[in-house]
């Protein structure tokens, strides 16, 4: 565990004693490293440096698509659309620089994000003097931004090279929003909740040929063709409308996007959205359009001099239509597009973020297609991702779809949804998370609900299709410390709540034939602890079991698998949860809790009652496990916090009989204890910059020295703990 560094010095006047840690890490953030205060900085557009290209109006943004930029912390940098960094191109964001992100209000599909492509670079290394925030628009930066702002923007997602377990046969063909359909390939996904028809937007590699598609290489520059118009339908075709009628449905080739020009249509107009034979446009007409009135469209080649995989489509016999024979297709080059590399990548760079604090993110693209915080899809274990925050966030704070890259000291902050989630064969390693939420305020839509749901801790997945790839969800996770909300406040204890998209409601929600390691780690005040599913339609064999079948050690009884079996004659565990702590659970140990309201579906055996206490897993009764505490209030208006948590143990949690440290493999450190602090003083990794820490709202963790009451704050307090012992010596 590292140690801690002396962020402020001391006390080098009284009057520094009078600064609350809220002030110096908002206002002074980055002062370490020469940045101004957050006040005195200009504004900027991110598009404002370097070579933007705009991307056809439905991606809603622009890309960087070669060279780097690089924000400097002189600046507030502003992210008002999408943005995308591509492959070749890098995005640097020095330390202690801030970026606000606009909100899209109703246009969701507009949320705001930044998108890190297959092959594209972020270079964020904050430090832990001088992090990097990413946050919303309406936040002052002076710790008075409800924590109740939940999703204001979209957040930052990372598309990288490495492996999933997408099939196109199970997981596709891809449907924005709809269970778990995000493949156009093997092993090629779409982000949730965006458009197929972007490369910009997809994670892994294609190994095969999307359904549809054909081989080709895109002509590069300008095209244009021409259609004509169809009798006015209602609300088209007149003076004052922003519809267009066609003679004919459109065809494929009609894009969003594109320029249309013509009679009656202003200069400038493209095509917002496209409904059969109507066109809604960007601009209203300011002439009528006629019946046969010729309508060109234009643009340019999205992809152009781009190899890979074009959508096929019908025969045309359009002019100039953006379209070519390639041996017995037509191929479309403004539809949807793949590229391919033909094989994953798992040593996969995307580049470094470190004490990075993403806040207030979370926007709804579709229901159910929810950005994340932070997304890592298909992330290679090249790329570093430690000292994360997210703060704040309307969907999963951290998820994870496949890949192979590592997280250490990361921190979830009164989130809904799910705080770690992963799926698609994750298969990378985890240390030191922190994760805790806010008492239930009510419900969804009351103006001060903080984390209403009682959603998971870990939200673990395989294959969301169940379809038994071979590829599962192995990560191995040590040393967490998740604190739920299930004890909530007045009418609305216990706080049962989930989310429309979850059920289970537990620490640990094992799901869908994933696999790994979760160990060393203390869970508490949720619904249910160690929830793991016990059956898969399609299993058949060995080998194809659901997480229970991975966890068991029951042996078989017979040739065909009983749901409560482990696979295999003499098991040989894939999944462990071993050693940890369940704090306050109404059901610490469940098998096939699918439900929202539900606690379990099926008989739980004293051989898996008997194995779960034998992995070294203690049930706590209540809150009343020695130093640690996880009851919470906080005014999600004002920040205010009534009531703080402790999340250190005093004494610490000795690792017990049978249970060892996470393996010395050069990722992992030594942590002779349970949870994600040491209960020695000045060990821990909290710093003053991390939100916790800025709201005083954590007891136990002396993240800075000055804090001498471990109070949260320094303040008097404190000055008047060290006054008397100042000039003695320390030996």
């Amino acid at each position: 565990m590292k140690s801690k560094k002396l962020l402020i010095g001391l006390f080098s006047m009284f009057g520094m004693a009078m600064l609350s840690n809220s002030l110096f890490a908002q206002q002074n953030l980055g002062a370490a490293c020469g940045c101004p205060t957050v006040a005195t900085r200009t504004t900027a557009a991110i598009t404002s440096v370097g070579s933007w290209i705009t991307l056809p109006a439905a991606a809603y943004g622009k890309e960087l698509t070669s060279g780097n930029v690089t924000l400097t912390c002189d600046k507030i940098w502003t992210l008002d659309e999408k943005l995308y960094i591509g492959s070749g191109a890098t995005i640097t964001i020095q330390p202690g620089t801030v970026i606000k992100a606009s909100d899209a209000g109703t246009n969701v599909a507009a949320a705001r994000a930044l998108i890190i492509e297959r092959g594209g670079k972020i270079i964020a290394p904050g430090t832990e003097d001088c992090p990097i925030v990413f946050t919303a628009a309406a936040d002052p930066l002076n710790g008075s931004y409800g924590v109740a702002n939940k999703g204001m923007w979209g957040g930052v997602l990372i598309c990288g090279k490495a492996s999933n377990n997408l099939t196109l046969a199970a997981n596709g063909p891809f449907i924005p929003g709809q269970g778990g359909k995000m493949a156009v390939a093997d092993g090629l996904g779409v982000l949730e909740g965006f458009a197929s028809s972007y490369p910009q937007d997809q994670f892994g590699v294609a190994l095969s040929v999307p359904s549809g598609t054909t081989i080709s290489t895109s002509p590069s520059g300008s095209y244009s063709f021409a259609l004509t118009a169809g009798a006015a339908a209602s609300g088209s075709n007149a003076a004052g409308q922003n519809k267009l009628s066609l003679s004919a449905s459109a065809p494929a080739f009609v894009v969003q996007g594109q320029t249309v020009t013509g009679a009656g249509i202003p200069a400038n107009t493209t095509i917002l959205s496209i409904a059969t034979s109507v066109l809604t446009l960007s601009n209203n007409l300011n002439g009528p359009v006629a019946l046969n009135d010729p309508i060109t469209f234009g643009g340019t080649y999205p992809n152009g001099g781009a190899s890979g995989y074009f959508s096929t489509i019908s025969a045309t016999t359009v002019v100039g239509a953006p379209v070519a024979v390639v041996g017995s297709s037509t191929v479309s080059y403004v539809g949807a597009y793949y590229t391919s590399t033909a094989a994953f990548d798992d040593n996969d760079n995307s580049g470094v973020m470190t004490y990075v604090s993403i806040r207030h993110s979370g926007a709804n693209l579709l229901v159910g297609s929810e950005i994340n915080g932070l997304t890592l899809a298909s992330v290679g274990r090249g790329t570093k991702i430690e000292h994360i925050e997210i703060v704040s966030c309307a969907d999963d704070n951290i998820e994870l779809f496949g890949g192979t890259v590592d997280l250490k000291y990361c921190t979830t902050l009164f989130g809904n949804d799910d705080m770690y989630d992963y799926d698609l064969g994750w298969s990378g390693r985890a240390q030191f998370l922190f994760g805790m939420k806010a008492q239930q305020a009510g419900s969804s839509n009351e103006a001060n609900a903080i984390s209403f749901d009682n959603d998971n801790g870990f939200e673990c997945d395989s294959d969301d299709n169940v379809s038994n790839a071979t590829l599962k969800s192995n990560p191995k996770i040590y040393n967490a410390t998740i604190m739920g909300n299930a004890k909530g406040t007045g009418a609305a204890a216990p706080n049962n709540t989930g989310s429309a998209d979850n059920r289970g409601l537990a620490a640990i929600n094992m799901k869908e034939a994933a696999q790994g390691t979760i160990a060393n780690s203390v869970f508490a005040n949720f619904k249910n602890g160690f929830n793991v599913e016990n059956m898969l339609t399609n299993r058949s064999a060995a080998g194809q079991g659901n997480s229970f079948q991975y966890w068991s050690t029951i042996p078989q009884s017979g040739a065909n698998l009983n749901a409560l079996e482990g696979v295999g004659a003499t098991p040989n565990p894939s999944l462990l949860v071993k050693c940890n702590h369940f704090i306050g659970m109404a059901n610490p140990f469940v098998i096939g809790a699918s439900t929202i309201t539900g606690n379990t579906t099926v008989t739980t055996p004293a051989a898996a009652t008997t194995q779960f206490g034998a992995d070294g897993n203690v049930i706590v009764t209540g809150n009343t496990l020695a130093g640690f505490n996880y009851d919470f209030t906080i005014n999600g208006a004002t920040n205010a916090v009534t009531q703080k948590n402790d999340v250190v143990p005093n004494p610490a949690l000795a690792l017990g009989t049978g249970c060892s440290q996470a393996p010395m493999d050069g990722f992992f450190e030594p942590a002779n204890y349970r949870g994600a602090f040491s209960s020695t003083a000045g060990d821990n990794w909290l710093s003053d910059w991390s939100y916790s820490q800025v709201l005083g709202s954590t007891l136990g963790v002396q993240a800075c020295p000055t804090d001498l009451n471990g109070d949260g704050i320094t303040n008097t307090a404190d000055f008047l703990i060290f006054a008397p012992a100042f000039g003695t010596n320390c030996n």
